[in-house]
């Protein structure tokens, strides 16, 4: 069983299913409303569990009912917590998410104590597990000192480091530039080189100008059009597979945490993306984030059914 370490956000999810986003000023009547455990490191920890990792969180939390709610539902899905703090003064982060009939998600978010999430913490979590971990997997949602403690560490003791650059936040190549794997979306990726990321040729822009800047290879998702795969010696395009979407929320972390199990396993790197692909595909057929997240039956069974063969 592959080992990963997720250090990243825990945040609880305020979801609100609705016709469409509001105009400003305009009172719309919604669908739903819903409450889940979240947040980009949390769901990202247990889909590495679903898809049959050791998953290890580091993170914050806050003293109150969400952060209590969190740790039960991360130690339900088998994901080892002992890294996770809990912070005294601060509340646990939330997130506010309006999911349109289209099943696009717009998402405003209060860090909490997430904010708190110290490199000394990050370092002290991680210590008693580098000789036992594959891959160390960090998102932008916690400060950037955390974000650095994690991959320096992973890269001094050799381990993978994949760092999902999000959301979008414009922290500095000397954060992440040691990284095995950078992997935004194209908003995460404009952040990141200060243009937009739009379209094929914009990506493929963007993923050189990334790798310039130290990372061993970039993987810059792109939703319905799958992701863009660039390392120092080619370019590929993969397609995402044909799914039947509902609810994009999460399919970003399903598919960072499907990248770091697979690199974990000893995938290269274009079955690693494939893989991730699928996982990410699949989170969009259910509602819901954590919820959504796929197991790793469902995924293999995805790629089967595509005649796709993802190991080396």
């Amino acid at each position: 069983m592959p080992v990963v370490a997720t250090v990243g956000s825990i945040i609880t999810d305020l979801l609100v299913y609705t016709p469409r986003v509001p105009a400003r000023g305009e009172n719309l009547l919604a669908h739903r409303f819903q409450i889940g455990p979240g947040g980009k490191g949390a769901n990202a920890a247990v889909a590495c569990a679903r898809l049959g990792a050791l998953a290890i969180l580091v993170g914050c939390v806050g003293d109150d009912q969400f952060g209590s709610q969190e740790l039960a539902a991360l130690r339900a899905e088998g994901v080892v917590v002992d890294g996770v703090s809990v912070h005294s003064q601060e509340s646990t982060g939330v997130a506010f998410i309006l999911v349109d009939d289209s099943g696009e998600n717009t998402i405003l978010v209060v860090d909490g104590a997430n904010s708190y999430l110290s490199a000394p913490q990050v370092q002290t979590a991680l210590a008693p597990h580098w000789s036992r971990l594959d891959a160390v997997l960090v998102d932008f949602e916690v400060p950037p000192e955390a974000v650095a403690a994690a991959v320096r560490g992973a890269a001094q003791h050799g381990i993978p480091c994949i760092v999902d650059a999000g959301p979008p936040r414009p922290f500095p190549e000397e954060i992440w530039r040691d990284a095995t794997i950078l992997t935004p979306n194209e908003l995460e990726a404009a952040a990141l080189v200060r243009h937009p990321v739009e379209s094929e040729t914009q990506a493929e822009a963007a993923a050189r100008a990334l790798l310039a800047k130290g990372p061993q290879a970039v993987v810059i998702k792109r939703g319905g059009a799958g992701a863009l795969l660039a390392t120092g010696r080619e370019i590929r395009h993969l397609p995402a597979f044909p799914v039947a979407s509902v609810d994009t929320t999460g399919a970003g972390d399903a598919f960072s945490g499907a990248l770091a199990v697979a690199v974990a396993e000893g995938f290269d790197l274009e079955g690693a993306v494939r893989f991730a692909n699928a996982a990410g595909g699949l989170a969009t057929t259910r509602w819901g984030t954590m919820r959504a997240l796929p197991w790793r039956a469902d995924v293999e069974a995805l790629l089967r059914g595509q005649g796709q063969d993802n190991r080396l």
